[in-house]
């Protein structure tokens, strides 16, 4: 298994995490006052220079192979442009929908994975994801993908939540981003309620406050 390379935003420098794992959140009261993006975790600066260099990567661990990407809708969609076009290999593309967080919910449910292309099998398969919590929903979609008998399967993810309590069970990406706070976070594709997705950094959510 590769090494996964992380940020630490906390600290503002780069390290090795080899086991970084888990989906997002806190959970929402009716009577709260409304949501908006917060500060900054992640800025458009350091997404710009990390994902040319998550694409090198993911170029030699597949060098000489046709690649198919298997992306996770919606939330990965500007990520996935972004790696795509930094890919120097030929790639096959199929989506996937997986819904955890419905409207304002933001603390996960149950994964409802949608249907998945029937070509995967004898094909070396990347699963690109927006966020990696706690590992249920990225954990099941990989447990399907093996179903298709697929000749290779990893994944890679933008953002790997720091929990203070890692699930025994987690998945360990081998590609990552940057590693972030335990928080629940917009922009750059995720959203709350399907808004702040065109927000170009990523930001924690936070209550609107009353004044």
């Amino acid at each position: 298994m590769a090494s996964v390379v992380a940020i630490d935003i906390s600290q503002g420098s780069w390290k090795v995490d080899m086991a970084c794992g888990s989906r997002r959140r806190a959970r929402h009261a009716g009577s709260a006052p409304p949501r908006r993006p917060g500060r900054v975790l992640v800025s458009r600066a350091q997404i710009a220079r990390r994902i040319p260099v998550l694409a090198r990567q993911i170029a030699r661990r597949y060098a000489g192979q046709e690649l198919t990407v298997v992306a996770v809708m919606t939330g990965s969609l500007m990520f996935l442009s972004d790696l795509l076009r930094r890919l120097d290999l030929p790639v096959r593309l199929s989506l996937v929908r997986v819904s955890s967080y419905p409207g304002t919910v933001t603390r996960a449910r149950r994964p409802q994975v949608g249907p998945l292309a029937n070509d995967l099998a004898g094909r070396h398969v990347l699963v690109v994801d927006d966020v990696l919590d706690r590992g249920g929903t990225l954990r099941v979609l990989l447990e399907r993908i093996r179903r298709r008998r697929p000749a290779s399967l990893h994944s890679c993810v933008l953002l790997c939540k720091n929990l203070s309590a890692q699930p025994d069970d987690r998945v360990a990406p081998e590609f990552v981003g940057f590693e972030v706070p335990d928080r629940f976070v917009v922009g750059y594709g995720l959203d709350y309620d399907n808004l702040y997705r065109n927000l170009p950094d990523v930001r924690e959510l936070q209550l609107e406050s009353r004044g």
